[in-house]
């Protein structure tokens, strides 16, 4: 949808937060700063741009006291996105409410509740709540009551206080028995708090308490709660609700993810897959149109990579790679993504590449993207390492020995450094400890934490080199028996390959079949157990076997290594080149009218957004727009005036890197939201001894710009501090909007860089 379309064409202010003079806010201690809300710290976070009526959020009803004529209905739509999970989202409706109405209780209560597992933010929702309540009716205080008891200091023993929500949950059933939302509300919490300490003590009682639920409503999305009650207990008694999830609220990613964990425990990885698709294509569709980063939804990266593994299952070779890909090359940010960290985009699509590379054996493949962004260099000493030996596997496989002698070298390296630096680290440690004159067991201690850093480092280069001594002697015509076999890191069905190669056919039968049984239903380990069948002579089981691969084969990829060698075995059961299952194997039990194609609902991975055009006024008088920089790269900097010191700083800390941005054929751009006049005022604060930004400042005096790239605070109506890249294609590559100026700019150049190139 436009991003227009998002904005409301009118509503009132938050609580009378017009933007005003920023010299005049130096006066007001009490003032908050540019870009800072007026209703409190906890309104700095989160969204800050208006909700809209979602359709497919949940067949819920929650009533409510509010004077705001749509406030039910959105309140409702609230209520369905907590129990989809979907707790920004949840937060912008809620704070919605809250616009229109500032004296609804329950739109601060729903704030409070989409920040379950942020009790500093929760607890600053909850006060505003509780100012409000003498308003409302009786059932609205209990549930406000219930959530300030919880979020208070007292008792210290927050499990004490679990305990006493989990009471007064039970108070509202019990004086509103007809309130469904309690018991959906109830069943999630004991759930959620069998994990913090409270053992719920008998499941089948919390499943009860839903089936009251689905009684009153088929399509609840409580639907959601057993499945988690379930999943990794006994995921069969979940299936019912896996079949229907999608339906109970369909336009919630999450409600879609959550099925993908039963049919995965079931071992059905190809309903798992289906559903982890639709939950990727929903998630980039919002993306796109909410203009938000990937990593900012809850978690995104998970569930791509959980497909992936799963596609990996049912042999979607290049699929899974395209995914994996795909999330290496989404956006990066200090913040939400980097390789540095660990549960993101990044560092989930590199894992899963290597996986996925190495499983379908794809080893030119590996060298080639070795080369480049996808496999490149990193800083990261476990990934650096994990990139190397995945190297060096493809030298192997490839029979490149000097290659792999060249890996070995740089692995060495690495331990070398590490060793001596060790030794380093714990004679400056021994020698302090001396001079403090501490005793010999407080030394050792001392010398042997400083050794430590080194010694995790150590743990995984000395096997890597170890593997690679193994394959070097293999190489060069060694077997491989038992005892160089314990040194080689893979699984069990490619050593079962080794095996058959370099070693014993019957060893490499019994991995596989151990292989097989260790992972029912995953199509490589079948096929590697069907090939070294074949190969040993063992023609009999390996057609069993394949008779069992054929049943789950109608997703994998036949040029893939793994199915490419099972060609004559076809061929000798006189089965057609493509010998694949027709359909995809789906119990009775799936779910009807699931759509065979996912197409609908949103691209398969990450699609960077149409950046909104501009129309700005510069400071000689001249106007530009987003065809001004047609075939260029620009970066929009939205900064909140020369008043605004963090603002200040920013635009400090971007010129002296405006010639990297400019040798990189990147165009800077400073938007303020005051007149002409002012903008000379911005210069002035220059301070690298220029008496200019060498950028050029541009007037946004109505804020249109700041609205249409969503760096405006639309509740309490003032704009915010924003970083846009746009590319030569006119496409949104990155964005940064919030309180704060984004104040990294290596990173952004260098993100700025990578993104480009792609």
């Amino acid at each position: 949808m436009p991003i227009a379309k998002l904005r409301f064409l009118s509503f009132p202010l938050f609580l009378s937060a017009a933007l005003i003079s920023y010299a005049e806010d130096k006066k007001e201690d009490s003032t908050p700063a540019p870009g800072h809300s007026h209703s409190g710290e906890s309104f700095n976070e989160g969204p800050r741009q208006s909700a809209v009526k979602v359709d497919g959020t949940g067949d819920v009803h929650f009533p409510i006291t509010t004077k705001w004529s749509r406030g039910q209905q959105m309140f409702d739509q609230g209520i369905g996105q907590l129990h989809g999970f979907w707790f920004y989202e949840a937060e912008r409706t809620f704070r919605q409410i809250a616009a229109e109405d500032s004296e609804c209780a329950m739109a601060y209560w729903g704030m409070a509740m989409a920040n379950w597992e942020n009790s500093k933010r929760a607890k600053g929702f909850i006060a505003k709540a509780a100012e409000r309540k003498d308003k409302i009716s009786e059932r609205e205080r209990l549930y406000i009551n219930a959530q300030e008891a919880f979020l208070a200091d007292e008792p210290k023993d927050v499990k004490r206080r679990r305990q006493k929500l989990i009471e007064d949950m039970e108070n509202i059933i019990h004086e509103f028995s007809d309130d469904i939302e309690a018991k959906a509300i109830l069943a999630v919490r004991l759930w959620q708090f069998s994990r913090q300490g409270i053992p719920i003590g008998s499941r089948e009682s919390v499943d009860a308490l839903m089936q009251q639920v689905f009684e009153k409503n088929p399509l609840h999305p409580a639907h959601h709660f057993r499945i988690h009650l379930w999943d990794g207990k006994k995921p069969k008694r979940a299936l019912s609700s896996a079949a229907v999830l999608h339906k109970t609220a369909p336009a919630i990613a999450h409600m879609w993810h959550m099925p993908g964990h039963i049919y995965d425990k079931l071992k059905r990885y190809a309903e798992s897959a289906y559903h982890q698709e639709a939950s990727a294509r929903i998630d980039h569709a919002k993306q796109s149109d909410f203009q938000v980063l990937p990593d900012t939804i809850h978690n995104y990266a998970h569930n791509n990579e959980w497909l992936v593994r799963n596609w990996n299952h049912v042999g979607r070779a290049d699929d899974a790679i395209i995914m994996s890909k795909g999330l290496i090359d989404n956006p990066q940010h200090p913040r939400l993504n980097h390789f540095g960290k660990g549960y993101c985009s990044a560092s989930f699509g590199r894992k899963r590449l290597t996986e996925t590379l190495e499983r379908f054996e794809k080893w030119n493949e590996i060298l080639q993207l070795s080369k480049i962004h996808y496999l490149e260099p990193t800083q990261n000493d476990r990934l650096q390492l994990n990139r190397l030996l995945l190297m060096s596997r493809a030298h192997f496989e490839l029979g490149d020995k000097d290659s792999l002698i060249g890996v070995s070298n740089q692995i060495r390296e690495r331990i070398d450094k590490a060793e001596q630096l060790k030794k380093k680290k714990k004679d400056e440690a021994r020698q302090k400890a001396e001079k403090e004159k501490k005793n010999k067991e407080e030394t050792d201690k001392i010398v042997k934490e400083a050794g430590k850093a080194s010694d995790d480092q150590l743990k995984y280069l000395r096997p890597a080199i170890e593997e690679i001594n193994v394959c070097l002697d293999l190489l060069n015509g060694e077997k491989l028996n038992e005892e160089r076999a314990k040194k080689i890191k893979r699984k069990k069905s490619s050593l079962a390959m080794l095996h058959l190669k370099y070693g014993d056919p019957n060893r490499a039968k019994e991995l596989s079949g151990q292989a097989v049984n260790e992972n029912q239903n995953r199509t490589v380990p079948l096929a590697v157990r069907i090939h070294v069948l074949e190969k040993a002579g063992d023609q009999s089981a390996a057609s069993t076997e394949f008779s069992k691969l054929e049943k789950i084969s109608a997703h994998i990829q036949l040029d893939a290594a793994p199915f490419s060698r099972l060609l004559p075995v076809a061929k000798r059961l006189e089965k057609s080149d493509d010998w694949r299952a027709k359909e995809p194997w789906r119990g009775q039990d799936f779910g009807s009218q699931k759509p065979q194609d996912l197409n609908h609902l949103g691209p398969l991975v990450y699609q960077s957004p149409t950046a909104p055009d501009f129309d700005l006024l510069g400071e000689d008088g001249s106007r530009i727009s987003l065809k001004s920089f047609s075939g260029k790269p620009v970066i929009l900097i939205f900064y909140l005036g020369h008043n605004c010191e963090h603002c200040v700083e920013q635009l400090n800390n971007f010129a002296p890197l405006a010639s990297n941005f400019k040798g990189a054929g990147i165009e800077l751009v400073a938007v303020g939201p005051e007149p002409l006049a002012e903008l000379a005022k911005a210069h002035d604060l220059c301070s690298s001894g220029e008496k200019r930004f060498p950028f050029p400042l541009f007037s946004d005096l109505e804020s249109g710009s700041f609205k249409d790239y969503r760096a405006y605070d639309d509740f309490e109506d003032m704009p915010l501090h924003g970083v846009f890249l746009i590319d030569q294609k006119g496409r949104l590559r990155w964005m940064d909007v919030g309180p704060e100026p984004f104040q990294d700019i290596s990173f952004l150049l260098r993100e700025s860089k990578r993104l480009l190139s792609m």
